[in-house]
């Protein structure tokens, strides 16, 4: 059960998304954002499998990763808030994945999906959607240094 402190964050898409989902088969490259709108901690990530992967040569591979500065690649991680290989896997399957230590984000920072490795193979397919679940760490405005009072 989810408390009134935790929440799931809402992504922007980069990537080409279908009504199934964002495709593991289009080229490498970053596919969703999620913008941090408040301190937290992540507790998981984790990708809704939408279209089955299967007819695999090569398998997909998802890393979620922390980008310090919006908009900046400098200091961007590397699969630090979720790395999935997804393999064969079945529609339907909600594949998580817990951080071994503790990721703090707040506002002026982004997550980013990138697909490192593509679904290829003859008949290859996969599509997904990302979810990130944080908890809520009680914070001021003065405390936060890239949050800026609107003039």
């Amino acid at each position: 059960m989810l408390g009134d402190h935790i929440s799931s964050l809402p992504f922007d898409l980069t990537g080409t998304e279908s009504a199934a989902g964002l495709a593991l088969t289009q080229a490498a490259g970053d596919l969703a954002v999620f913008t941090v709108p408040f301190k937290c901690v992540l507790l998981y990530s984790a990708l809704c499998v939408t279209t089955a992967c299967a007819g695999l040569t090569t398998t997909p591979i998802v890393k979620l990763d922390k980008r310090p500065t919006a908009g900046s690649d400098t200091g961007r991680g590397d699969g630090d808030a979720g790395v999935f290989t997804l393999g064969t896997m079945a529609q339907g399957k909600f594949v998580y994945f817990m951080p071994t230590s503790r990721v703090e984000l707040e506002p002026g920072q982004e997550v980013v999906m990138q697909l490192t490795q593509i679904a290829a193979g003859t008949g290859a397919a996969g599509a997904c959607r990302p979810v990130l679940v944080v908890e809520h760490a009680a914070e001021t405005w003065g405390n936060l240094d890239s949050a800026v009072a609107a003039a």
